[in-house]
């Protein structure tokens, strides 16, 4: 008909080819892949079909080809610039017949180059889209609050309250809700491992070496005489040491190593949202209160602001982390676009009261401050901080509850060091202390991104209540329900899946196995799984022997 969009077609041959092998017993699932909302076709894309271990690969037009036996299917795409783990789900194989999908549409990463837009298709010729992934999940570590304790060679700086060089100001009681809890609002680490404390209530910045000695300290300017307490610190690569002061006038302050003023700016009213200043390679970064963050360059002529950008730099993605739920953080990175290009959350066992990003290590890991608290109140008293390592990729690549630094920091409570260890500044009191931590890697098989297999097990006919479902190499054990019915969560991937009787039968009746594969934030089910038939042994039973005359 005119107007209509012409369904992909195949070649007779290469279909004859396809089904005459296996007969009448599968049946050929085809399509071409297509960038959502253009007419570029996906070439070198896989389409790996979810429950059997059947991969296609899409050719330089995007088409694709799979057999399969008789049944309904989910087909997983996967590949090069395409959201990975995209589902067409409902896909059904006739044996002896070929399922044309005709063109189906994929979610790009970036939008692809020489995209010409796809004109709006015909009514009736609608092209199949691929659903998105859900966002993987993975349980944080931890049943209850239980944080680490200091072993003393893990204290860097320990300084007591006062003026003198190593000291500090410290105002008010941390255990009081009715009063301010002032200190040094912030402090950062420089790439040779020297650790500068803003100590904003004394009105300048200390610098200690990286064993943790006083090295020395430089003034900060105050304002109409008054010290600056809403401000932070940030060191770049190259050394430089920046001062954001936020205020009723936000202010940005470069000074070298030795406390030299190089450059100083004022910045915009709507600097008032800082989150957090971070200096790496370029120049300061602000990351602001909405997840954003603004690239400011200092000069003669003022400053200069760039952005905003979607998220903290990560390598070649943007990184943004909320509190979705009481139970759940999110990690989202972010194409420069805004874009989403892969999501991840974290659910725990402990409410989650917030959580705060410390930084990018050098490696291209995310650095995550996750608070959590026991009880209904957020000011709970069992309280700890969850750090988290998190690849671009979305795994967590190490972990470690440490106790809460007890006062409310204006800006900064951890800072990266330059081997990847995290430094925590704590005070109450008496003192201040700057404590290092290294993170525990995680498990090797934990992968971020699990997957569900459910299905029914039954012998005889009748439901298998309390059979074995394990799957070995993921250590993943369960037992059927009444109804024979059972879940397993796995990471993603290809996995051996095999049911046991619940109890040893003398009989020849070995387990049922099961290749399935698994994608990430996908549900797998294999339906029935029906255990073989007991064979019963025969036990011949001798005559009883002569008696001896």
């Amino acid at each position: 008909m005119p107007g209509m969009r012409p369904r992909a077609t195949f070649a007779a041959a290469a279909v004859l080819a396809l089904t005459g092998a296996a007969g009448t017993r599968t049946g050929t699932v085809a399509g071409v892949l297509r960038y959502k909302g253009c007419l570029t076709n996906v070439p070198g894309a896989t389409v790996a079909v979810i429950g059997r271990d059947r991969v296609a690969t899409s050719d330089a037009g995007g088409r694709f080809v799979v057999e399969l036996p008789g049944g309904s299917y989910s087909l997983v795409v996967r590949g090069p610039g395409i959201v990975a783990d995209q589902r067409v789900d409902e896909v059904v194989a006739v044996p002896g017949k070929i399922h044309d999908l005709g063109i189906v549409e994929v979610w790009p990463d970036e939008r692809p180059p020489q995209c010409t837009p796809a004109p709006p298709p015909a009514p009736g010729a609608e092209p199949t889209v691929a659903a998105a992934p859900d966002a993987p999940a993975v349980d944080l570590p931890g049943t209850g609050v239980g944080p680490s304790s200091a072993a003393p060679d893990q204290i860097l700086v320990r300084g007591s309250a006062g003026t003198g060089s190593g000291q500090f100001a410290l105002q008010g009681n941390p255990a009081r809700e009715d009063e301010d809890a002032l200190g040094p609002p912030s402090f950062a680490i420089g790439p040779q491992g020297f650790i500068y404390v803003l100590d904003s209530l004394n009105g300048r910045v200390q610098r200690f070496d990286p064993k943790g000695h006083f090295a020395a300290s430089f003034p900060l300017a105050r304002t109409n005489g008054e010290p600056v307490v809403e401000a932070d610190i940030a060191v770049s690569d190259e050394g430089g040491v920046f001062v954001f002061t936020e205020g009723e006038s936000p202010s940005l302050v470069q000074f070298d190593a030795a406390g030299k003023v190089i450059l100083a700016g004022a910045l915009p009213p709507s600097f008032k949202g800082v989150d957090q200043l971070v200096a790496g390679r370029q120049r300061p970064l602000f990351l602001m209160l909405n997840g954003q963050s603004v690239r400011g360059e200092l000069g003669w002529g003022g400053i200069r602001a760039e952005g905003p950008f979607p998220g903290l730099p990560a390598g070649g993605v943007y990184v943004q982390a909320e509190r979705a739920s009481r139970w759940m953080v999110q990690v989202k990175f972010l194409a420069a676009d805004g874009r989403v290009r892969r999501a991840l959350n974290l659910r725990s066992q402990v409410p989650v009261t917030r959580v705060r990003l410390v930084g990018v290590s050098r490696r291209g890991d995310v650095v995550l401050a996750v608070d959590r608290a026991e009880g209904s109140d957020d000011e709970a008293a069992r309280g700890e901080v969850l750090l988290l390592e998190v690849t671009p990729q979305g795994q967590v690549a190490g972990s470690l509850s440490v106790p809460p630094g007890d006062r409310r920091w204006e800006f900064r409570e951890f800072a990266l060091a330059p081997d990847g260890a995290i430094v925590q500044m704590q005070s109450d009191l008496a003192e201040v202390r700057l404590v290092r931590w290294s993170l525990q890697p995680a498990p090797r098989d934990a992968v971020a991104g699990e997957g569900m297999v459910k299905g029914r097990v039954f012998e005889s006919g009748k439901p298998a209540a309390g059979a074995a479902v394990s799957v070995a190499k993921a250590h993943r054990s369960v037992a059927t329900g009444p109804d024979g019915s059972f879940e397993v969560r796995v990471p993603a991937g290809t996995w051996a899946v095999s049911f046991r009787r619940s109890q040893a039968v003398v009989a020849d009746s070995p387990p049922a196995e099961l290749k399935v594969a698994v994608a990430a934030g996908a549900t797998v089910d294999v339906g029935n799984v029906t255990l073989a038939p007991v064979r019963a042994v025969q036990l011949v039973v001798p005559p009883p022997a002569e008696p001896v005359p």
